[in-house]
């Protein structure tokens, strides 16, 4: 792993993120190994990007166009940028890791040393898809299927490990993450690391299902002590204007995420409900908390009452 060493994180992590995405190494008899990835023209400033980040790190040939016959698509070919790698050490290093037996192969010792938020992002932008539908979320996909089943499995382990996100296999043996917050999260995570042109991949709707009304039913756990609903409720929103900073910090937006999240799951048949009033102040900075991070009007709440304890 010596020669890898000589690469920073930040650089490791990109280029395991472009291998577990689009990018793989050429295995061809008595021919050095090639570092390559492609992107269809629709994604070239992507491509663009990536051939700029990793040029610094790898020696790259700069990007061809191509036609690539595709009997699948109506003009019978499709149209791309291709990239490879000149002669290189760090290749070579690369290869055995990622294609012990000439087959591509995840190397997880490898990667949870570089499974940081750019490696993350970078594997999400080439893979990656953020479900919308009704103008809402509802899912996160990771194209996985060239992966082994257990690969995947040992792929859910280790994002679980690193980032308490609980993504599951689906039928097609694709990573899927179907809780709201978690995906509120994840985005959060990749965001920064996001290429402009790839924003469609983080571009949650401003919209909320079942905003905050003035006249609202609040399902809260049977251990909060609350005798007098409307002012009882109230004094836990004040709140509220601390709550909205603390969660547009990255730092105690992780924490609460990582601690305070978990414990927010509401069960109805075994919360309480109340009807209450809020004020318009109330139902404004509910919805603000709910754009941030997916939970419920009940979840905020609640949210709102364990940071008063």
């Amino acid at each position: 792993m010596r020669t890898l060493q000589q690469l920073s994180i930040e650089a490791l992590s990109m280029i395991n993120g472009k291998l577990l995405g689009d990018a793989n190494i050429s295995i061809e008899k008595n021919r050095h190994p090639r570092f390559r990835f492609a992107h269809s023209t629709h994604d070239q400033e992507w491509c663009f990007y990536c051939y700029e980040q990793l040029n610094k790190h790898l020696p790259l040939s700069k990007p061809k166009y191509r036609k690539v016959l595709d009997n699948r698509v109506k003009n019978g070919f499709t149209e791309q940028y291709y990239i490879q790698s000149l002669k290189s050490k760090i290749v070579a290093q690369l290869k055995s890791f990622w294609y012990p037996n000439d087959r591509k192969t995840i190397p997880f010792e490898l990667l949870a040393y570089s499974f940081t938020p750019i490696c993350l992002a970078w594997w999400y932008q080439d893979d990656g898809h953020l479900k919308i539908e009704n103008n809402q979320v509802k899912k996160v996909i990771l194209s996985t299927d060239g992966f082994t089943k257990t690969e995947n499995e040992q792929l859910i382990q280790l994002i679980s490990q690193k980032y308490n996100l609980n993504f599951s296999l689906d039928k097609q043996n694709r990573l899927i993450l179907y809780d709201k917050p978690q995906i509120f999260y994840f985005i959060r995570l990749v965001k920064p690391y996001v290429h402009k042109s790839m924003k469609r991949k983080i571009t949650i709707p401003s919209n909320l299902k079942e905003a905050a009304k003035k006249r609202t039913t609040i399902y809260l756990p049977t251990m909060l002590h609350v005798t007098r609903p409307t002012k009882d409720i109230h004094a836990i929103l004040e709140q509220l204007p601390d709550l909205y900073n603390e969660l547009l910090d990255e730092h105690t937006y992780k924490k609460f995420f990582a601690e305070q999240f978990p414990i927010l799951k509401i069960n109805k048949t075994t919360a309480k409900p109340y009807q209450i009033e809020l004020t318009q102040k109330h139902m404004e900075l509910i919805n603000a908390c709910r754009q941030i991070t997916g939970l419920t009007i009940s979840q905020v709440v609640h949210l709102c009452a364990i940071h008063n304890i």
